[in-house]
């Protein structure tokens, strides 16, 4: 089983286009939705995409910044995010959507990540 990029939105729910960060310091949430390919269903993937300067700004106000989630760019480029999210989410492959998942959400937090039936 193979996973299909379906739609990847910021997290307001806005085109990654209609973004333009002022400055050099920036972070992004951004939302993919993400399915099984050639089957129904997806579910969200969220994670930010953040500029070195934003880094070093929190890192001024913070002695401590976690670094899951966060995808580091100069420049915030919707194609090349696209792009390299599309790239990531092709080199997954497992038995079950479960898996799948689990190996998307090593770099992104998967909507359920901590639910429990």
């Amino acid at each position: 089983m193979i996973a299909e990029l379906r739609a990847l939105l910021t997290a307001e729910n806005e085109p990654l286009k209609s973004i333009r960060p002022r400055g050099d310091a920036f972070c992004v949430s951004i939302r993919a939705l993400v399915g099984p390919a050639g089957a129904p269903g997806e579910e969200s993937f969220d994670f930010n995409v953040c500029s070195p300067a934003w880094l070093e700004y929190e890192l001024d106000s913070h002695t401590i910044v976690e670094g899951r989630l966060l995808l580091i760019a100069r420049t915030f480029d919707p194609q090349r995010v696209e792009d390299y999210v599309r790239k990531r989410i092709a080199q997954v492959s497992g038995d079950d959507w479960l898996t799948i998942a689990g190996k998307i959400a090593r770099w992104s937090l998967w909507e359920f990540e901590d639910y429990s039936p």
